[in-house]
């Protein structure tokens, strides 16, 4: 059996194996509810138990594709495939929930979620891991190689080429550098020299080459990377321009297609890609959960707001959203009920700096209110903001107009190229204690740093400070 058709047979073997580990999570939580005596009420014949089970497996073998966890991730950080993993378990464990409340099924009983979850995230994680150990053992000795061909041997070639071959379980072999004659003549012994760029054509015609890493400056050399794509494109080889003709920093670049010509869209509204997309659903998803969760709680505050002061149990304010957009923002009301009239007098007692306002003793705050903002409480009611799609759970505060209109620096704006949210780095660094410099800062630093992992640990790292009721006013 040939290199080739081995690879692709445990291809195979490892999607149906990770179809049987939902199966396997099911057949689980099934179990539960039999032990509780719940899967006997299941009016369902056991042929259409084992097809509605059949297209749940199905659509799980979907879903891993559709968030391109199948795919090679040579050098991407291990952290963020098994992120994906665990997202597309919760979507999964969602989905049979909702399943459950219509269907008047038993999938949304949490011992059957619980028992399912655990086995699906145990199965999942550890097969994962175990892959990656085989594959790295397996690129070690040779196997499962990439062959690569980098254009460039201009300082972007090397630093390119180190990253490729500094450790052999990457599985990248390094065909050569290529380029003009005056570089290679100043490359030295470190790396291996492919040629000329026509020995390049050359050697693609003839020898096996996965893939053309072109490094090459665009200002100088876009007549020799048209060239170079062009006919990696006449031979049947992928070709990928490594080329920062921008800095890194400045903006986002995606790759779309508008009328079948390619256009490259430069952004300050970032690119999350798949983890954006689960972001948006666990947002929802978790915003319900906890509506739902809390409502108790939350009619219990009702119900001692209308009792401590009068007025509306909810205040609402126009608040400036992603890209400038307005939208309702809702709280628990913790003043009095013409506090917005209140505040031309008082803006003399400003004690924070930049455009927000803020005083350690506003008289506006009622005596409960005082107590709701010192442990964020009257910050719940916008997670139905969440729900709406206004706010995340985890980005920068969505601020009000007047603060907005009071921005004396045009970077400030950048904040606004995503979503608010209900927390976010700002919470962790002192809250209301920070200067309003030093709070957009730390939300341009999560804007410009973001991952699905870097919203879970400002969540957890959340709860404690608001039980604190640490630097809040």
């Amino acid at each position: 059996m040939s290199n080739v058709a081995k690879r692709f047979l445990t291809f195979r073997l490892f999607q149906a194996w990770e179809v049987f580990i939902f199966f396997a999570a099911l057949v689980a939580g099934i179990k539960a509810l039999d032990e509780l005596g719940l899967w006997d009420t299941v009016e369902m014949s056991f042929g259409a138990q084992i097809a509605v089970i059949a297209g749940l497996s199905a659509l799980w073998s979907v879903l891993i594709h559709r968030l391109d966890l199948y795919s090679s991730r040579r050098l991407v950080n291990r952290g963020s495939e098994l992120i994906g993993v665990v997202i597309v378990i919760l979507v999964s464990a969602g989905l049979l929930s909702v399943m459950g409340a219509l269907l008047n099924f038993p999938t949304n009983h949490p011992a059957f979620l619980s028992r399912f979850l655990v086995v699906a995230i145990v199965l999942m994680v550890s097969g994962r891991l175990v892959s990656r150990v085989f594959l790295h053992a397996a690129r070690s000795r040779g196997r499962n190689l990439r062959f690569v061909a980098v254009a460039g041997a201009g300082s972007e070639g090397q630093r390119l080429s180190r990253k490729l071959t500094n450790k052999s379980s990457n599985g990248f072999e390094l065909i050569g550098l290529f380029d003009d004659q005056a570089h290679l003549d100043r490359l030295g012994n470190e790396f291996p020299k492919g040629g000329t760029f026509c020995d390049l054509k050359q050697y693609l015609m003839k020898e096996p080459v996965d893939e053309v890493l072109i490094a090459l400056p665009m200002g100088s050399h876009y007549k020799t990377i048209m060239e170079l794509l062009e006919y990696c494109e006449r031979v049947g080889v992928s070709a990928r321009v490594m080329n920062e003709f921008v800095n890194h920093t400045c903006s986002d670049v995606s790759l779309e297609f508008i009328d079948g010509t390619p256009s490259l869209q430069f952004s300050r509204e970032k690119n999350w890609g798949w983890q954006g997309k689960a972001k948006v659903f666990l947002d929802w998803f978790l915003a319900v959960a906890a509506l739902i969760g809390l409502s108790p709680m939350l009619l219990l505050v009702a119900l001692l707001i209308k009792l401590d002061s009068p007025g509306p149990v909810l205040f609402s304010q126009t608040r400036v959203g992603k890209n400038k957009k307005h939208f309702k923002l809702y709280k628990f009301r913790t003043m009095v009920q013409d506090a917005e009239a209140m505040q031309a007098r008082l803006e003399a007692h400003n004690e924070a700096g930049g455009p927000v306002f803020k005083m350690r003793s506003d008289p506006r705050v009622t005596k409960l209110g005082g107590f709701l903002r010192r442990y964020s409480i009257d910050e719940l009611p916008q997670l139905f903001n969440v729900v709406l799609g206004n706010m995340s759970i985890v980005g920068p505060r969505p601020l009000p107009l007047r603060d907005v209109q009071r921005f004396e620096h045009d970077w400030y704006s950048r904040r606004f190229s995503v979503r608010p949210g209900l927390t976010c780095s700002w919470v962790l660094a002192g809250r209301s204690e920070l200067e309003f410099d030093d709070w957009v800062q730390l939300d341009l630093d999560y804007i410009d740093h973001w991952s699905l992992g870097k919203d879970v640990s400002i969540c957890l790292n959340t709860i404690p400070r608001v039980l604190r009721g640490s630097g809040a006013y």
